[in-house]
């Protein structure tokens, strides 16, 4: 964690969230929170983390990663400064926001 940090402030980055440790169903999921991420919240219905990347990259790694575990893309709200999407696999429901947050902040929520 010390290192990751470190990393952080010698590139500039260092958004002002608390990291804690990715816990399930999240770590699951494979998201791509390995490289210029900082997760803040994981509990069992709740995932955030701040990304170092713009919102569309941003995106497009979550949409293909959860795409590749077998959610399903549904609804798609451009809101400007916030994505909102909505994924299903069978008969669970999950959405997910990216918004602007010391780069790009992430939400995901499990219904």
């Amino acid at each position: 964690m010390l290192l990751l940090s470190i990393c952080f402030a010698a590139c500039g980055w260092n958004p002002e969230v608390t990291a804690v440790p990715i816990t399930e169903p999240w770590t699951a999921m494979n998201l791509p929170v390995k490289e210029g991420a900082v997760v803040w919240k994981s509990e069992s219905k709740e995932f955030r983390a701040v990304h170092k990347a713009d919102k569309k990259a941003v995106t497009r790694a979550y949409t293909d990663a959860l795409k590749a575990q077998g959610w399903e893309l549904g609804k798609f709200d451009d809101g400007g400064e916030r994505y909102y999407m909505t994924l299903t696999k069978g008969g669970e429901k999950m959405d997910l926001e990216v918004y602007d947050f010391s780069n790009t902040g992430v939400v995901l929520k499990k219904s």
